[in-house]
């Protein structure tokens, strides 16, 4: 069984997993989800696909049998009365692996797996995406998905400056996607329910609860602008309303008003001019590898930094007169 929540799938085997067909492609995750630390020797079986994944044993069975014909999968060998044992190519350099959480296909609580649910709805086009998702997620980087594939920008208005730190309104939200890289080639395409070119693979994960949207403080709505805390979580919504009730007790009731007058609220320091409230899309589920901690770590000490921010300068009477600011 793998180790450590999570299992790794080579980017390639599992392509050529997919152009078999929907059967084959989830076969070759469950049998990677059985897989030990050399990520690649299993005997999770046809059983286990069929328990796994809701298909029928014998098409779970034709389904490996094409891996192995396909020379994706080496059986190793059959003992009476044991399961098979298999090993799964997989590419000698690492950074072509994916790596993928277990609930993926154990599925979390009492919830269907992630791989049924795509299963069943048919579509291998959503399967293949979905993975490969994984391969192009940055947490540390991006908190989630590249900015350059999906993201959602404001307009921002600024309410008043604060200490060292400018409070912003931000609304009128714009959700783009891009048709380069991994969507390359779906400018075109539109699904019965019309979703349009990325959303096509986008919103039916979105819906199926596999992707979930997230926002953050940035240092401008630049792809590659750095992240200065998440929005929401954490406690950072908290400290936000925490601000405009402290705007509201001391001079700056119009200010408080004028702000929540908008979509949502943010603040940054003076310094950084463009600061802008982005809006990114993140897998749910990710593998508890070493280095999801630190990303983890690292917003949690974002979000205390901006809480504690809000929290120094609500712990005092405003100083200074607050002058509005007009204008993005």
């Amino acid at each position: 069984m793998s180790h450590g929540n999570f299992f790794a799938v080579g980017s390639g085997e599992f392509a050529a997993a997919c152009e078999l067909g929907m059967n084959p492609a989830v076969a070759l995750l469950v049998m990677a989800r059985g897989t030990g630390r050399d990520n690649a020797t299993t005997s999770w079986s046809a059983l286990a696909v069929s328990n796994s994944a809701g298909i029928a044993r014998r098409r779970a069975k034709e389904a490996i049998d094409a891996l192995i014909d396909n020379k994706i999968v080496d059986l190793l060998e059959i003992k009476a009365g044991r399961f098979p044992k298999y090993k799964i190519n997989k590419p000698e350099d690492d950074e072509l692996l994916l790596w993928l959480p277990n609930e993926l296909v154990d599925g979390a609580a009492n919830e269907v797996p992630p791989i049924t649910k795509i299963r069943e709805r048919g579509e291998i086009d959503l399967l293949e995406k979905f993975i490969r998702l994984y391969g192009i997620q940055d947490l540390d980087g991006d908190g989630g998905i590249p900015r350059d594939v999906a993201w959602a920008t404001f307009a921002r208005e600024k309410i008043c400056p604060i200490g060292h730190f400018v409070l912003y309104g931000f609304s009128d939200e714009k959700t783009q996607a891009s048709n380069k890289g991994l969507f390359d080639g779906y400018a075109d395409k539109v699904d019965e329910d019309g979703n349009k070119g990325p959303w096509t693979v986008l919103s039916p994960l979105f819906q199926m609860g596999l992707l979930e949207k997230v926002y953050y403080m940035a240092e401008s709505s630049e792809p590659d602008a750095e992240l200065i805390y998440p929005a929401g979580p954490h406690g950072t919504a908290q400290a936000i309303w925490q601000l405009l009730t402290w705007l509201e007790e001391g001079d700056g009731k119009g200010f408080a008003f004028q702000a929540q007058n908008h979509d949502t609220q943010g603040i940054a320091p003076k310094h950084i001019k463009n600061a802008a409230m982005v809006g990114l899309y993140r897998l749910r589920y990710r593998p508890k590898t070493g280095k999801t901690s630190r990303w983890w770590a690292v917003e949690q000490e974002q979000a205390e930094a901006m809480v504690g921010m809000v929290n120094n300068m609500c712990g005092e009477k405003p100083r200074v007169h607050i002058k509005a600011v007009q204008g993005s």
